[in-house]
C-alpha cells in the first residue's frame, strides 16, 4: 500500500530470516470503525505485508483507539505466522519458560545458549513428568520404560540432552545454527505430543464415549 506514492513499511520479526525486518505493507483493510460527532471512537484495521529480504508473508490485525480525530494503537493481533503455539495453554510453567527462553536466544545468534535452553526444558519435562531425581539420561530411560515416552520421542530426548551437553560443557565445539533450529523444533514437538495431543486425543475419547 503506498500513500502519497511512498512505500509504507513496517518491522516484524521473520523466522526465515531469524531477524527483525522491514517488510512492505501491501494492502490494508479497515474492516470496523465507529466514530461520534466528537471524532471520539475506535476502528479495526487488517494489513497484509511482507518481507523486504525473503518475501515471508505477514498478516495482522490492529485495533485503534480514536480521540479527537487521531488514531492510537491499543492492540495487534498476529495472525500469521502464528505466534501462539496450540500447547501453550496446557503447558506447564516450568516447561514453557525454557521454551520462551530457547526462542529468545536463537533469535539472538546465541545458538549455545539455544542448545542449553532446550536442554533445560527436556529436565523440566521430568520433572513435571514425576522423575525428578538421578542423572537426566536415566530419568529419560525411565519415562520411556513408563511409556511416557515413546522410543522415538526418547530418542529426540535423548539427542538434545546431547546438543545441550556440548553447548553447557564443550570447549572445542560450539552449536551452529542448523543444530539450534533442530533443538528448537524438537522441543517444540515433544511439548506439543506431551501437553496438547495427548490432551487432545483424550479429549476425542470422551466426545466419542458419551
Amino acid at each position: 500500500m503506498s500513500t502519497n506514492g511512498e512505500i509504507e513499511k513496517e518491522l516484524n520479526f521473520c523466522p526465515t530470516c531469524n531477524s527483525v525486518v522491514e517488510s512492505q505493507i501491501e494492502f490494508h483493510y479497515t474492516k470496523d470503525q465507529v466514530m461520534n460527532e466528537e471524532l471520539h471512537g475506535h476502528s479495526t484495521e487488517i494489513l497484509l505485508s511482507k518481507c523486504l529480504n525473503c518475501g515471508n508473508p505477514f498478516l495482522k490485525e490492529h485495533d485503534y483507539q480514536i480521540i479527537d480525530g487521531n488514531s492510537y494503537l491499543t492492540n495487534e493481533t498476529q495472525f500469521f505466522p502464528d505466534r501462539e503455539k496450540p500447547f501453550a495453554k496446557n503447558c506447564p510453567k516450568i516447561v514453557i519458560n525454557p521454551y520462551q527462553e530457547a526462542i529468545k536466544c536463537y533469535r539472538a545468534n546465541a545458538y549455545d545458549a539455544c542448545a542449553i535452553m532446550c536442554r533445560k526444558g527436556i529436565e523440566a519435562i521430568c520433572i513435571d513428568k514425576g522423575e525428578k531425581k538421578g542423572k537426566l539420561v536415566s530419568r529419560l530411560e525411565n519415562l520411556n520404560s513408563k511409556g511416557i515416552l515413546e522410543n522415538t520421542l526418547f530418542d529426540w530426548a535423548n539427542e538434545l540432552r546431547l546438543i545441550g551437553n556440548d553447548g553447557a560443557h564443550s570447549h572445542d565445539l560450539s552449536v551452529g545454527q542448523e543444530d539450534a533450529k533442530d533443538s528448537l523444533d524438537f522441543f517444540e514437538a515433544l511439548i506439543t505430543y506431551l501437553y496438547h495431543l495427548v490432551n487432545q486425543y483424550q479429549e476425542l475419547k470422551k466426545r466419542r464415549n458419551k
